[in-house]
């Protein structure tokens, strides 16, 4: 009796409408990121005004990554805040880790293809074991997974959220920071393959994210609270928002971080700056326009084409280069890999065995289809 009640309330509760949006913004905006580097590259822009303008719009939207891993670990705990549901992991293995498998392949390929000097077996194994192509956030997700009901059972049931939230965020802060300002040629010039070591270390183990997922977790967990104490603050979310952005531009600009890149620690309180102004506005809606919900519902599969799409695109390109202008280039490939990403997903949804390389489409409000890699829905 108390399982049947335990099921009508998860079938009951209703739908976070705001993931459409956060979604979509995070979709885009790496989308938009990758299309600025493309024409970084294909231009060969190494400074001067344009080169700042463009490495700017990159790190504006850095937020894309850590926004996916706080939707994540904020569906989990909304949905199954105190235990995980049966066969859980067998999905995500069938939904999430097979299309990283797929994916990682056909990014070797091209690689190897693009530039003679990458051997196809030594960047495979890179891609799989050192998550050196874009699907290495499948892997820090996973280990979320894997750290939710331990993370729920001996930490979150135990200690204050405000003492476990503080207690991520310098972790956080602590882990990022001693790869954002030491130099491993200098401190470590014996270790093999110092770069690669570094960047593996810096954007794989948990640490670097735990932020993220603590965070998440009590917002999912409480959610009608969340959404209260950002009323609460609405005046200050865009302030924050264009504190945190400033922060992250002046300490690029004056050259205390030079990365572009999401691991670092500026990049934190402004990808949640972002994501609680996403939620802000998408609560104060009733309903989302079609056209976010379905570019949300492709998101997963556009996260994983749209770069392979971008290597295509960058042979075709390459002959226009002279007649194109940047940001011409940036246009077209942030197009073109959006539409080529959405029909491939949708192609390849229709065909039996599709989701095991692209992965499910997200529900679109249909309680019953529980099993996408990213559910906004308790069910």
């Amino acid at each position: 009796m108390k399982w049947q009640v335990m099921v009508m309330v998860m079938v009951m509760k209703r739908e976070v409408k705001e993931i459409y949006l956060l979604r979509f913004v995070a979709c885009l905006g790496i989308v938009l990121m990758h299309s600025v580097t493309l024409a970084l590259n294909m231009y060969d822009i190494e400074e001067g005004p344009l080169f700042v303008i463009l490495t700017s719009i990159q790190l504006i939207f850095m937020f894309g990554t850590p926004l996916f891993i706080f939707i994540s670990e904020f569906v989990i705990a909304y949905s199954y805040s105190d235990r995980l549901p049966k066969k859980f992991y067998v999905k995500r293995y069938k939904y999430m880790l097979m299309p990283f498998l797929f994916t990682g392949l056909l990014d070797a390929v091209l690689k190897s293809i693009e530039s003679p000097s990458i051997e196809f077996a030594k960047k495979l194994i890179l891609n799989y074991l050192e998550g050196d192509f874009h699907g290495y956030f499948i892997v820090i997700i996973f280990q979320f997974y894997f750290i939710h009901p331990f993370f729920v059972k001996f930490i979150a049931s135990r200690y204050p959220a405000s003492q476990v939230i503080m207690t991520a965020f310098i972790i956080n802060f602590s882990y990022l920071a001693f790869f954002n300002f030491l130099d491993p040629f200098k401190y470590f010039p014996d270790l093999a393959y110092t770069s690669l070591q570094w960047d593996f270390f810096n954007k794989m183990p948990f640490p670097a994210w735990i932020a993220y997922f603590v965070v998440a977790y009590y917002c999912g967990k409480n959610y009608d609270k969340f959404l209260s104490w950002l009323q609460r603050f609405r005046y200050l979310l865009l302030a924050v928002l264009l504190i945190t952005v400033s922060l992250l531009l002046t300490s690029q600009l004056s050259g205390i971080i030079t990365e572009v890149h999401s691991k670092r620690i500026d990049v934190i309180l402004y990808t949640f700056s972002v994501a609680f102004l996403l939620f802000f506005i998408a609560s104060n809606r009733r309903k989302m326009p079609k056209f976010i919900i379905f570019i949300s519902r492709y998101s997963f599969g556009i996260y994983l084409l749209h770069p392979l799409v971008i290597s295509l695109l960058k042979i075709f390109l390459t002959d226009f280069i002279e007649t194109l202008s940047v940001f011409s280039i940036i246009a077209i490939s942030f197009i073109v890999s959006i539409s080529c990403s959405i029909c491939i997903t949708y192609i390849m949804s229709k065909w039996k065995f599709g989701s095991f390389f692209i992965g499910q489409l997200n529900n679109n409000g249909d309680s019953h289809k529980k099993d996408a890699p990213f559910p906004i829905q308790k069910s």
